[in-house]
């Protein structure tokens, strides 16, 4: 049996009398692309801070990479990666100065460091804008360059929280296919949250959130078939009442 990435029991989080999430119970395997999708409101960003240790949980357990979120939450943070909503990049430095500072935070050693900017700006196609203000870059280019700082110290499990949120189709397009190119030689876990349909149907499971409770799990096509319908987008309706959204473009 493949061992779980991320394994949490009965997970709730309250603020004040709001409850975000409540009573999750949620597996994700090794090596697994996981999609996580619910309207606004439905708990899918509350998860991923609980999971990277950026919220304290009001009820139940997680264990991320092996290690609880609670006690463990050094290791939890060594073990993972996180993409925001929102770059937090640095506008006014550049490319590289941004990945180097990076690599400080996590202690990676000048000569480890390095090559690993090197390789990751070949494999995003960054090259020949790595001396260029963030300030100057694309969407797409500034969303490639923070998925590139969120795996320089080579975590086990990444976190897309709508990484692709206010791009065009082409820069979405672009990113996914580095990011299925990344995948696929590294093995890495990914957790993605998004509202399109298009980056739903290729993970290996899907589930849906809806006002804080686990409203369906598997993937697309157990969830299409249990629903007799066709598509994600209808799943999605019939669980939550809010429709999906679709990228524009193909």
């Amino acid at each position: 049996m493949t061992a779980a990435a991320i394994d949490a029991r009965g997970l709730g989080k309250d603020f004040g009398a709001i409850r975000a999430l409540d009573q999750l119970d949620l597996e994700v395997r090794e090596g697994e692309f996981f999609g996580l999708l619910g309207p606004n409101g439905a708990g899918k960003t509350t998860t991923v801070h609980l999971f990277a240790t950026l919220l304290a949980p009001s009820r139940g357990t997680a264990r991320v990479a092996g290690y609880d979120v609670v006690r463990e939450g050094l290791s939890v943070r060594r073990s993972i990666g996180l993409v925001f909503q929102d770059t937090t990049l640095d506008r006014d430095l550049t490319i590289t100065e941004n990945l180097r500072f990076a690599a400080r935070l996590w202690s990676l050693p000048e000569r480890v460091a390095r090559p690993r900017i090197d390789v990751l700006l070949r494999q995003f196609e960054l090259l020949e804008r790595r001396d260029d203000p963030v300030r100057t870059l694309s969407g797409g280019m500034r969303r490639a360059v923070d998925i590139a700082r969120g795996i320089l110290h080579q975590p086990r499990i990444l976190f897309l929280d709508e990484p692709t949120a206010g791009l065009d189709p082409r820069a979405r397009r672009s990113l996914w296919e580095r990011i299925r190119a990344l995948r696929a030689g590294s093995g890495l876990t990914v957790l993605l949250t998004t509202h399109y349909v298009e980056e739903a149907e290729p993970c290996d499971r899907v589930a849906v959130l809806d006002r804080g409770r686990l409203a369906a799990l598997g993937t697309p096509a157990e969830l299409k078939q249990a629903a007799g319908v066709r598509s994600l987008e209808e799943v999605f309706l019939a669980h939550t009442g809010h429709p999906l959204a679709e990228t524009d473009g193909g």
